[in-house]
């Protein structure tokens, strides 16, 4: 049994060896720092767009901006070499620019911007008419997804608006190449033709390959998650790679080291009862928001909590548009797919969108095993209310867990509706108003 004096020296060496941990820690971090603001991730790509906006091969409303003085990076969010994102600020803003009430805004680039645009062009001809030429591409890719004319025909007008960088009142040949660009990218196409949902992001313009979206401080995941505590106490510069090497190193000299950081360097503060139902209800309304657009409705197929944010108005928005497409576009590509089993019938990376594979044909079947408020209900909702450790935390009453169990189970088993007013009202807004009568008939007995 150890003397108190032993115990002390070995208090003492511990919180030595910890404090030693932290100091490295935070010097790695600052060495980091140097490195985000000199690495390729913040200057190879934004240096070489702003290099080809100087000599005039690339246009957009953001470029100016972009390429100023007063342009700050702040961090990298993601130095993948598919996909670069920056933390963005700057202070010199034109009138063009919608992003003047967002101080700080995030930096999209995905590297397959150069393979398109640098594809072989036709010398230039004074007698092409640029303008017609990317509006009918944008209705092209619009009805792809879409298959809505009379929407993909106003799309295509929009986008010759937003194709013309320099403002001049004509689409010129390297503006139709930026443009077409753009479009071939999912998240970007996607941004643009839902930027009037207020369940998306606010797209603030582009120039060249980069394009500016809204900045969301809190995601749902930190917000409602738990797990993985010593990732939140690192500072977000952190890549997912460090982070894999991290935790593994911490937990060799102690299993409770994870826990002894977050509990004293991060200021823990668990969402009570009521913010975790207005997440859910806001949930609700981001769903039957998408359940409409374009005639069709829209499928996310890599929903998780991480892909909701929060804006410091208190609105929920779905953040990751990379997955984000039309359930018709989801079932053609489905179909399109050669299987031998089920399992060869997802989306790639994307198991929240598959169907089961008709072998006597040799391919997937276009209706898809679930929607997305099947998820919604059986991932999202019991995550953020049902889940053991937030019942004990909040007193939550048995009768109403039970409740929202029973409506779990029976959001489950609600039929794939295929038109999108049988889907936005007797499924979505079905689930939402009977859970909104549970806990408001619950809260009136209180």
């Amino acid at each position: 049994m150890l003397v108190p004096a032993t115990m002390w020296k070995l208090y003492n060496t511990l919180t030595a060896l910890l404090l030693a941990g932290i100091a490295s820690l935070l010097s790695f971090n600052a060495m980091f720092n140097i490195l985000d603001h000199e690495g390729r991730c913040t200057t190879q790509h934004l240096t070489y767009m702003c290099g080809l906006y100087a000599d005039g091969k690339v246009q957009g409303p953001l470029c100016e901006a972009m390429c100023s003085k007063q342009l700050t990076v702040h961090s990298c969010l993601s130095n993948r070499p598919e996909k670069h994102v920056l933390h963005v600020s700057w202070e010199q803003r034109g009138p063009w620019d919608t992003s003047r009430d967002q101080p700080d805004v995030i930096l999209k680039f995905v590297s397959s911007w150069y393979e398109t645009v640098n594809q072989p062009q036709p010398l230039p001809d004074t007698n092409l008419n640029h303008s017609f030429l990317i509006e009918r591409q944008a209705h092209y890719i619009c009805m792809e997804n879409f298959q809505s004319d009379g929407s993909c025909h106003s799309f295509g007008l929009r986008t010759v608006l937003y194709a013309d960088g320099d403002s001049d009142g004509k689409v010129s040949q390297s503006e139709f190449s930026n443009m077409y660009s753009l479009l071939m990218q999912q998240e970007f196409f996607t941004l643009l033709a839902l930027n009037s949902s207020e369940s998306t992001l606010d797209m603030f313009g582009y120039c060249g390959g980069f394009y500016a979206v809204q900045k969301i401080e809190h995601t749902c995941d930190k917000i409602f998650g738990r797990n993985d505590h010593i990732l939140d106490v690192l500072p977000p510069i952190f890549t997912d790679n460090i982070n894999e090497m991290l935790v593994p190193m911490l937990n060799k000299y102690s299993e409770y080291s994870a826990e002894y950081l977050y509990r004293n360097f991060q200021q823990v503060r668990i969402p009570d009862w009521q913010e975790r139902v207005d997440f859910i209800t806001q949930g609700f309304r981001v769903l039957y928001d998408f359940g409409s657009q374009y005639g069709t409705t829209v499928r996310c197929c890599d929903s998780h909590l991480g892909n909701y944010g929060i804006t410091d108005s208190g609105r929920v928005k779905y953040i990751d548009m990379d997955a984000v497409l039309s359930t018709k576009a989801a079932s053609l590509l489905l179909n399109n797919t050669q299987c031998e089993t089920d399992e060869d019938c997802e989306i790639p990376d994307y198991d929240d969108c598959s169907s089961k594979c008709d072998t006597n044909l040799g391919r997937c079947r276009d209706v898809m095993k679930q929607n997305d408020l099947h998820n919604f209900c059986t991932v999202t909702l019991p995550h953020v209310l049902l889940e053991e450790s937030v019942v004990q935390d909040l007193a939550v009453d048995k009768k109403l867990v039970k409740e929202l169990w029973q409506l779990v189970v029976e959001c489950r088993r609600l039929p794939l509706y295929t038109t999108v007013e049988d889907y936005r009202e007797k499924s979505i807004q079905y689930v939402w108003n009977k859970f909104d009568r549970i806990v408001r008939d619950f809260e009136s007995v209180q």
